[in-house]
């Protein structure tokens, strides 16, 4: 959650419900063994207390959440790609990825599970710009797989800072869409 909390600009879009009426039925379950165990108040209100906390903060800390800020967008379109016993790998570019300029991009991707719909990946990025400044970039992040569609986030360590990334990749059309924003 502090890698989160350090991406500007976050802001709250709704919380988890189900995890918030969870917590509520066991909120209400002590309540019933506050009851039975009349022995045992003092213990059993401390735990109401941390409970009833918990109800409160808990969701709000696995929260959908939406990045504004200053960022470009770029279609980066998918050059090669290589089929490996455990992953994938992805070879991209583009001609104007922003400040960077000309990039290219490999993304290796690993899935987590046998169904093979998500997982992390790590990639490397290379950017030269219209003046003959080098970008490199090391990228590390998550992805998930809807039919042919991938989406990815990462946060990347960039030669001018780190970035933070979000888009997709449409695996018929062979182009990867992105944002990428600045991180304080």
């Amino acid at each position: 959650f502090a890698v989160i909390a350090s991406i500007p600009n976050i802001r709250v879009k709704k919380q988890c419900f189900i995890f918030k009426h969870t917590l509520m039925i066991l909120f209400f379950m002590l309540k019933i063994l506050t009851h039975i165990f009349n022995r045992s108040k003092k213990i059993m209100m401390n735990l109401n207390k941390l409970l009833a906390v918990m109800v409160i903060v808990f969701p709000m800390t696995i929260a959908a959440f939406e990045v504004t800020g200053d960022h470009f967008k770029d279609t980066f379109k998918i050059t090669s790609v290589t089929a490996h016993e455990d992953g994938t790998s992805f070879n991209a570019e583009s001609d104007s990825a922003g400040q960077y300029g000309k990039v290219y991009l490999t993304y290796n991707l690993k899935s987590s599970n046998s169904s093979r719909n998500s997982g992390t990946w790590i990639g490397y990025g290379r950017g030269i710009s219209p003046e003959g400044n080098l970008a490199i970039g090391n990228l590390m992040g998550v992805w998930t797989r809807d039919g042919s569609i991938i989406s990815i986030k990462s946060l990347d360590e960039v030669t001018d800072g780190i970035n933070f990334m979000q888009g997709t990749m449409n695996l018929i059309s062979g182009e990867i869409n992105v944002e990428v924003y600045k991180v304080d």
